[in-house]
């Protein structure tokens, strides 16, 4: 509908106001949309929710959806620190779960415990920590000398919602309603031995006794269900239904309708977070085309992990098997993050790939595409896990040019190329020509710079494949996108005289496309700090190739025109 054509949904008039959610309708004015919202609200949210056999409670589109469609603008019912179980360093603060050092942080005035400043605004918040305060300076003297202590024991989140039964009857009841996996986590299991000892037996030392104490001088309980089952129920339903926020804080939060986005290694959605207020409200988009009747998801595991490692973090966490078409697929998309090479005979390799029988089996074995040989999958997990110890190793230690190729020699010799410990060190690799001393631009040889740009074409094409409504790896593509632009640059800058007008144009282009295509990337990443970082290198990028244009204008117009037809212009 044109714009001139639009008319008010409540009265026929032309209007000009719109839906921000659907931008279905419009309105004349604010009175009209508000007076048609009963008739509206059923059918502003795209999807409604089902319940299937094999998925429980999930979200359907109710109406075709395009990228970046606005889906579910959320408000958290209760967010906290996330669990941390380490003995030292940093630990949140309870009033906006900023990281501080507690021996040399300021202290609540209430509960005297270690805050990022007095003034902080999260802890007169009765929605935060106010109401919580009194609570947590019950805790005896021996536990307020462990500043650790508490937060090595992941209990602020659940004490939180604890108090809600007598607080927020409403948000205690959307709480227990969402699923805990009881069934799979239970009494008996070492998950339930765990938790019981790490926060139920500190949450009703620290805190429920005294609060019986209280209740029982005033006459007034202050919890209605203070049981271990209880509190057992609410870890479940954290560890289950939580999502992880890492935006300037480490916290965890549950929402009200974006935990029934199932899981999908593929997923088609992507959500940021607007700390704005520091309540953290989620926001939803379609990432990908989506149509009616399709399911809504989002990933719950990392999308560079493997299919083993994928599927046994969810079964850890999340108790269930994942049966994605990038789970059954045992190349993975055609990807091969997960494929070994293999060693052959006793005599000599035999150049073939080993895969997986079955993906979805724990216990299939691994077959080669060119001989014989078979590995079971305990042997491939073995190996695979002892290369990821090494490969994590060397990242974490600042490894210079020379020691990440020696480590991607020495994998390749039982990893797939393509294999997601491979690209690890190969995204590290291109991150590192071009900025550590001795590959700086002016040291860099010609040769490097094209493996560079060929490894950077290399892993986005894998990237694409496993992410492609970028959902997921959205820095991880842009700073491929952008190294490749750099690769690119600089040789046209050193070859401008000498090499093939036909390959400067088609670098040229390339470079030009993978600025933009970094711009487009980033636009997901609005509130993070690397995003925001990422895009001020792609825009100084952008500046410097426009100033080397600008300067050899008439030789660079000249260029256009030869191959005009080649750049699509």
């Amino acid at each position: 509908m044109a714009e001139s054509e639009k008319t008010c949904a409540e009265c026929n008039e032309p209007a000009e106001l719109m839906c921000s959610a659907c931008k279905l309708v419009s309105y004349c004015s604010k009175e009209h949309q508000k007076e048609h919202w009963k008739t509206h609200k059923s059918l502003c949210k795209p999807f409604e929710i089902q319940t299937t056999s094999d998925k429980g409670k999930c979200l359907v589109a109710t109406r075709d959806l395009s990228p970046n469609d606005q889906i579910i603008c959320d408000y958290p019912i209760v967010f906290g620190p996330r669990p941390h179980v380490v003995e030292e360093g940093p630990v949140p603060c309870p009033g906006c779960c900023r990281l501080i050092i507690a021996e040399s942080a300021p202290r609540c005035e209430g509960c005297d415990w270690p805050v990022c400043n007095p003034n902080c605004p999260g802890l007169k918040d009765v929605n935060k920590h106010a109401h919580e305060c009194y609570i947590l300076g019950l805790r005896p003297t021996k536990a307020q000398k462990n500043l650790h202590n508490f937060y090595r024991q992941d209990a602020l989140l659940t004490l939180r919602i604890l108090l809600f039964q007598k607080r927020n009857q409403k948000k205690w009841q959307q709480i227990l309603e969402m699923e805990s996996h009881m069934d799979k986590r239970g009494e008996g299991t070492d998950t339930y031995k765990h938790v019981q000892e790490r926060i139920v037996k500190y949450i009703q030392e620290n805190f429920v006794t005294p609060l019986r104490d209280i209740g029982k001088q005033t006459g007034q309980e202050l919890l209605l269900d203070d049981s271990d089952e209880t509190i057992q129920k609410i870890c479940g339903i954290i560890d289950v239904n939580s999502m992880e926020i890492n935006q300037d804080a480490e916290l965890s939060a549950l929402y009200p309708t974006a935990y029934l986005m199932e899981h999908s290694c593929i997923c088609n959605t992507y959500h940021v977070f607007d700390d704005e207020d520091q309540n953290y409200k989620i926001t939803v988009r379609a990432a990908l085309p989506i149509k009616k009747g399709d399911h809504i998801t989002t990933m719950y595991t990392h999308a560079l992990w493997g299919t083993q490692a994928r599927r046994e973090h969810l079964m850890e966490t999340k108790y269930f098997e994942c049966s994605c078409p990038r789970c059954s697929d045992p190349t993975e998309l055609g990807t091969y993050l997960s494929a070994l090479r293999c060693l052959g005979t006793e005599n000599e390799p035999c150049g073939g790939t080993q895969l997986p029988i079955d993906p979805l089996d724990y216990k299939t074995e691994w077959a080669c595409d060119k001989c014989k040989v078979k590995v079971n999958n305990a042997e491939v997990a073995m190996l695979v896990n002892q290369i990821g110890e090494e490969v994590d190793q060397i990242q974490l230690s600042k490894p210079t040019v020379k020691e990440l190729n020696e480590m991607l020699k020495k994998v390749l010799t039982f990893l797939h190329p393509h294999h997601y410990h491979v690209y690890s060190l190969k995204h590290s690799l291109v991150q590192l020509y071009g900025y550590q001393q001795g590959y700086m631009p002016n040291q860099i040889s010609d040769e490097l710079l094209l493996e560079k740009a060929e490894m950077c074409r290399d892993l986005l094409e894998t990237t694409r494949k496993i992410d492609p409504g970028n959902s997921r790896l959205c820095l991880y593509t842009a700073v491929l996108l952008h190294e490749l632009h750099l690769a690119n640059v600089y040789y046209i800058k050193r070859k401008w005289h000498t090499e093939d007008k036909e390959v400067l144009a088609r670098l040229f282009r390339e470079a030009k496309r993978s600025l933009e295509d970094a711009k487009k990337v980033l636009e997901h990443e609005t509130t993070c700090a690397a995003g925001e970082k990422l895009r001020h290198l792609v825009e100084s990028s952008e500046k410097d190739a426009n100033k080397w244009i600008n300067n050899h204008s008439e030789e660079v117009n000249e260029l256009l025109e030869q191959i005009k037809e080649s750049l699509n212009v």
